[in-house]
C-alpha cells in the first residue's frame, strides 16, 4: 500500500502540473484577439468580383501535359485577373495558362504579387523566402512554399504554394504565441495538430487511475476499529488468546479480536500503543515485538523498521492482527493507563513555524536521549491571537491559509508524540524542552492546521499538560564508534539531546559529527549552543547546510540539501564509513534520501538509527 500511496502522490503531482498548464494556457488564449491570431485583420475577405468570360475559347484540357491517372480535379478559374487551369494531383498541384496551355512558374515576384493581393494591412513587403519542404507555420503542407514577409506591427507572413500559387495562410507573431500555447494546452509536442494524441490519452488514463487509487486509499485508511462505536461491532471478530507483556516482564494472556490490528485490539484492553497516525501505518510508532513465529513483514514494516530488527521479530502493531498463541512484547508506555501532568514554563517561537515548549513535570522523569513523551490532546479552541506569533514572522504567516479559529471537539481527543530536546540528568527542578513545528494546512485546501501542533503551540505559561511516557527506541548505542548525526527541522530535538549528553554528561572523547539542514539562517536552531560546544570539544564537528540561501551573501557555509552536503564533504571519501554509527532525524523526504544515500555507500541498516515522528 505504501507503493500505491507514493505512486498516487507523484502521479497526482505530474497531472496536477498539467492541469495548471491547461488552466493558464486556456485563460491566456481567451484574452488574445482571435481575429489578429487568424490573420483576418490583414487578409482580404473576398474577391474583386471579376468572372470568367463565357465567350472566350480556352486551351483544351486534354492537351495539357499531364498523366490522367494522377489527376484528381481540373478547375478553370481566374488567377491575378488571367484565366488558368488549376490542377490537383493529390500531393502536388500545378497551374497552367488557360489560353496557351503553358505551365506557370511561381517565382518570388509572382508570390509577392499573390500575397500583396491578399493583404489589406498598413505594411509593405520586406522580403520573400522559398521553403522546399514546407514550413512549421503551415505544417499540413509538405510541398514547397513561398513565405512573403510584410513589415507591419504584427510581423505578418503570407504563405503561397510554390507549385500552384494557392494562398495558404496568413501568419503573424500573435499566431506564433497562440500556437505555442496550444501545443502546451493539447500536449501536442510532436506538432501533429491533433487533440487525440498519445500524451492526452496517457493523462486521461492517469487521471482515471488517480481517482480509483484515491478511492482505494480512502477505504484502506479506515479499519474496523474506526467503527467500534456502532452497535455490535465490538463482538464480531473471533477472539483469540495472545500473550502480551512489557520488555523484561511476564506477559498476560489476553483475549483479542482477530479482525482488528494489534493497535486497535489492544486499545480495547486499555493497552494503548503510541501513534501519530491513528494506526494507518504512516508514523512508525506502534511497534510490537513477536517472541516467536513473527508474521511476514509488510511494506509499511520495511519502511519504518531496519532489517536487523525485522529479523528479530519487530513489527508495526497497526499492520498485523492477533493470532492464537501469539506472544508479543510492547513498550512500557502502552501499559501506562494513568497520565502524568506538567506545567508549561515557557513557550517561544524559534523560527516562523517552530516553537520551543518547556515544561516542568510534577514528578522527575527518568529518560534517555532520543526518548519522547506522548501528549494528550483534549478538546480545545485555537486562534491566531492565542498563538502569539511575533511581528517579525508576520510576513511568513500572512501567506498561510489559516482560519480565524479552529480546534478539536469533545469526544475526538487524541495524542501526539514529541521528542525531548534536552539531555538527561538535568538539575532540579526538572525542565524538559520540545521543538514543536506548527503544521499549517496545505495551500488551497479546506483542511485545518495540525491538531497536536496547534494545541501545543497555543499553550500558555502556567497551563497544565497531560502526557504519558517517557518512551522510545531511537537511542544512542553504547560503543566507541564514530557517531554521525544528520538532522533537519524539528528533528533537531532528539539529536540535540544526544550531542549534549555525549559531550557534557558522559565526557565522550570519540568523534562526533552533527550536520544539520535548514532552509535559511533564521531557521538554524540552537546555533549558539552548538558553536559553543564545537569550541569546547575538539572531537565535535558542527556543520550546517542551507537549502534556500542562494541570495544570502553573508552565508559562508554549505548550501543545498543536507544529505548531499555531508556526502560531498565527508562521506564519499570516509575511509571508515562502514565502522560509523548514524543517527538520522528530520522530515520524511530528508530521512528517505539520507537512508538511500547510506545504503548506496554500503552502510548496513544495523548501523543506521532513524526517527521522524517529532516533525
Amino acid at each position: 500500500m505504501i507503493f500505491f500511496r507514493k505512486l498516487h502522490k507523484w502521479l497526482t503531482l505530474i497531472i496536477g502540473i498539467q492541469l495548471i498548464i491547461w488552466l493558464l494556457t486556456g485563460t491566456i488564449i481567451s484574452f488574445i484577439d482571435q481575429d489578429k491570431v487568424s490573420g483576418n485583420v490583414t487578409r482580404v475577405a473576398s474577391s474583386d468580383g471579376s468572372s470568367l468570360s463565357i465567350s472566350e475559347s480556352y486551351f483544351p484540357v486534354s492537351r495539357l501535359p499531364l498523366r490522367e491517372s494522377s489527376i484528381r480535379t481540373v478547375t478553370l478559374e481566374l488567377f491575378l485577373g488571367h484565366p488558368v487551369y488549376r490542377v490537383d494531383q493529390g500531393d502536388t498541384g500545378a497551374l497552367f495558362d488557360a489560353r496557351s496551355g503553358k505551365r506557370l512558374t511561381i517565382n518570388s515576384a509572382l508570390a509577392e504579387e499573390i500575397a500583396t493581393k491578399s493583404y489589406r494591412g498598413n505594411g509593405h513587403v520586406s522580403s520573400s523566402e522559398r521553403f522546399d519542404s514546407g514550413s512549421n507555420e503551415v505544417r499540413a503542407v509538405k510541398a514547397p512554399v513561398w513565405r512573403v514577409n510584410f513589415k507591419d506591427s504584427l510581423a505578418t507572413r503570407v504563405y503561397v504554394a510554390a507549385e500552384d500559387g494557392q494562398l495558404l495562410a496568413h501568419r503573424n507573431n500573435r499566431w506564433k504565441v497562440v500556437d505555442f500555447l496550444l501545443m502546451l494546452h493539447f500536449m501536442d509536442y510532436v506538432r501533429a495538430d491533433s487533440f487525440n494524441n498519445l500524451q492526452i490519452i496517457i493523462v486521461g488514463f492517469g487521471t482515471f487511475w488517480i481517482a480509483l487509487s484515491g478511492l482505494l486509499l480512502v477505504f484502506y485508511s479506515f479499519s474496523r476499529s474506526n467503527f467500534l462505536w456502532l452497535p455490535g461491532m465490538k463482538s464480531r471478530g473471533r477472539m483469540v488468546n495472545s500473550t502480551v507483556g512489557a520488555e523484561g516482564q511476564l506477559g498476560q494472556v489476553l483475549k483479542l479480536d482477530s479482525l482488528l490490528s494489534y493497535y486497535a485490539s489492544l486499545s480495547q484492553c486499555d493497552i494503548k500503543l503510541s501513534s501519530n497516525c491513528d494506526g494507518s501505518g504512516s508514523c512508525g510508532l506502534c511497534k510490537v515485538r513477536y517472541e516467536r513465529n513473527a508474521p511476514a513483514h509488510t511494506a509499511a514494516d520495511r519502511e519504518w523498521i531496519g532489517v536487523e530488527e525485522l529479523a528479530n521479530g519487530l513489527r508495526l502493531g497497526c499492520q498485523h492482527k492477533p493470532r492464537s498463541n501469539d506472544a508479543v512484547t510492547v513498550p512500557d508506555i502502552a501499559f501506562q493507563q494513568s497520565v502524568l501532568w506538567a506545567e508549561v514554563v515557557s513557550s517561544r517561537w524559534l523560527t516562523p513555524l517552530l516553537k520551543e515548549i518547556r515544561i516542568r513535570p510534577d514528578v522527575s522523569l527518568q529518560f534517555v536521549s532520543g526518548d519522547y513523551l506522548e501528549f494528550q490532546i483534549p478538546q480545545y479552541q485555537m486562534s491566531l491571537t492565542r498563538l502569539a506569533v511575533p511581528e517579525s514572522f508576520a510576513e511568513v504567516w500572512d501567506k498561510l491559509s489559516i482560519p480565524d479559529s479552529w480546534g478539536q471537539t469533545k469526544g475526538s481527543e487524541t495524542s501526539r508524540t514529541y521528542s525531548i530536546a534536552v539531555a538527561p540528568n538535568q538539575s532540579e527542578p526538572q525542565e524538559l524542552a520540545f521543538n514543536v513545528r506548527f503544521a499549517p494546512p496545505p495551500a488551497g485546501t479546506q483542511f485545518l492546521p495540525g491538531v497536536g501542533s496547534s494545541f501545543l503551540c497555543g499553550s500558555q505559561e502556567g497551563e497544565r499538560l497531560a502526557f504519558r511516557g517517557p518512551a522510545g527506541d531511537f537511542r544512542l548505542v553504547d560503543s566507541d564508534r564514530e557517531k554521525i548525526l544528520i538532522g533537519g527541522g524539528a528533528g533537531m530535538a532528539p539529536l540535540k539531546s544526544m550531542v549534549v549528553h555525549l559531550l557534557r554528561n558522559r565526557g565522550w572523547q570519540g568523534k562526533v559529527r552533527f550536520w544539520y539542514g535548514a532552509r535559511n539562517q533564521p531557521e538554524i536552531l540552537y546555533r549558539e549552543t552548538f558553536e559553543t560546544l564545537a569550541k569546547e570539544h575538539e572531537n565535535f564537528e558542527w556543520q550546517v547546510a542551507l537549502s534556500e540561501a542562494t541570495d544570502d551573501l553573508q552565508w559562508q557555509g554549505h548550501r543545498g540539501l543536507i544529505h548531499r552536503a555531508i556526502f560531498e564533504e565527508v562521506l564519499k571519501d570516509h575511509s571508515m564509513i562502514k565502522e560509523c554509527e548514524f543517527y538520522v532525524c528530520g522530515p520524511p523526504s530528508m530521512l528517505a534520501a539520507t537512508r538511500r544515500m547510506l545504503r548506496d555507500l554500503g552502510v548496513s541498516d544495523a548501523s543506521v538509527r532513524f526517527d521522524d515522528f517529532g516533525n
